[in-house]
């Protein structure tokens, strides 16, 4: 994530609003600054740590993180607080979400699976970087 971070700032890159569609073949790219509508100022790749994590959320507001969503149990995800320390490797990571809140117990994350877990939803266990949610997560202002 960090070489993509710095990819971007470097290179100047624009969040568009409308994006080139993909052709599968070689050519110029079709970038149209006209889409551009803001421009990343700075970034932070975040300490590998769960206060830090907590804290940035509090500051910045929604992270995204990478977290490990192998196991069948994550994938089976239905409601309640995740838990399954036994199957979620938290030294593996492979899927993407948003980091949205957190409680005491448990942080907040939405998924892109449409209405799995708690209508699209998860709460995921604090405390132990389950599923290494705090091994990969940054963000970029805008």
């Amino acid at each position: 994530m960090e070489h993509n971070i710095r990819y971007a700032v470097w290179n100047k890159f624009h969040f568009l609003y409308q994006w080139a569609s993909y052709s599968a073949r070689q050519g110029q790219c079709t970038f149209n600054r006209d889409y551009a509508i803001a421009n990343i100022s700075e970034w932070s790749i975040m300490p590998k740590n769960e206060d830090a994590l907590a804290f940035a959320l509090w500051k910045v507001g929604p992270i995204p993180v990478s977290i490990n969503a192998a196991p069948k149990s994550f994938q089976l995800y239905s409601n309640g607080i995740y838990d399954d320390e036994a199957s979620c490797d938290n030294s593996k990571v492979n899927h993407a979400m948003l980091l949205l809140g957190y409680t005491k117990d448990y942080w907040i994350l939405k998924n892109w699976w449409g209405s799995w877990g708690e209508d699209g939803y998860m709460r995921l266990a604090r405390g132990k970087n389950l599923c290494g949610i705090s091994n990969y997560a940054g963000y970029v202002t805008v």
